[in-house]
């Protein structure tokens, strides 16, 4: 798989979220709830996406991912029950796109993270992934697009 890696300015964005921790193996199933519940309390308020849904690595250890599932908003919302509302950071960003299955982002994440080291950067804050092909309209694996994205300093 050939990358393309780079850093860009990130602005600032408003978010609702739900922050669990799960199984690295259960992490499409756990996923999929907690965007529904993400996207269910959006609607009640009548708002729509602002972009498309993305996760934050808060930790990953030892095969369980302390994650954060969040859809962005345009206006800052109210939360719902365990739906909470967050802002992710501007800041400067490594980054990558990813086109394929899930199951093969590994093959993304550790060239980024070797080229975040050699360049002299360091992690700054949570990473994150921005799911931008919905896999409920486009069903080949091979077609989805997910960036990756590093805070760095």
């Amino acid at each position: 798989m050939q990358h393309e890696f780079g850093t860009t300015q990130v602005s600032a964005q408003p978010y609702l979220g739900i922050r669990a921790k799960a199984g690295m193996n259960q992490l499409a199933d756990v996923m999929g709830e907690l965007f529904g519940e993400v996207s269910g309390c959006m609607q009640r308020q009548g708002q729509q996406p602002a972009g498309p849904p993305f996760a934050i690595y808060h930790e990953v250890r030892d095969g369980t991912a302390d994650l954060e599932c969040g859809i962005p908003t345009r206006d800052a919302l109210a939360g719902c029950g365990r739906v909470q509302v967050g802002e992710l950071p501007a800041c400067t960003a490594a980054s990558a796109t990813h086109w394929g299955p899930y199951d093969k982002l590994e093959q993304s994440w550790g060239p980024l993270l070797s080229w975040v080291a050699a360049q002299g950067l360091r992690n700054s804050a949570p990473p994150w992934e921005v799911y931008v092909t919905d896999p409920g309209s486009e069903t080949n694996p091979a077609k989805w697009r997910t960036d990756i994205i590093v805070p760095v300093s």
